[in-house]
């Protein structure tokens, strides 16, 4: 019993190093492109969330991936604030359409 919970924690370990080193590739990718305070920061967040070892619904992920790449290239607060919003509404479920 001793090996297989030995086993698990190993296996937890690794994964949770593997995140880590996700986490800070995606902020060595994507803080340099900040041009402001809130951008880096959002950017953090983002980052931060992603892999952050949770498990998330692909439709949750591919909203903090759409805030994340907006975040690089918004050049003012206010466009970071209505590219975080458009990222929400565009990966919201009550605006998905099932497809035909």
């Amino acid at each position: 019993m001793f090996k297989y919970s030995c086993l698990v924690v190993s296996l937890f370990a690794t994964n949770c190093m593997a995140n880590d080193d996700a986490y800070m590739q995606c902020v060595q990718d994507y803080l340099p492109r900040a041009e402001f305070d809130a951008a880096a920061l959002v950017i953090k967040q983002k980052c931060e969330a992603i892999y952050d070892d949770s498990i998330m619904l692909p439709r949750e992920k591919a909203r903090l991936q759409c805030q994340l790449d907006s975040a690089s290239t918004a050049k003012s607060e206010a466009a970071l604030k209505m590219l975080m919003e458009n990222c929400d509404e565009q990966h919201d479920f009550k605006n998905h359409k099932e497809k035909p």
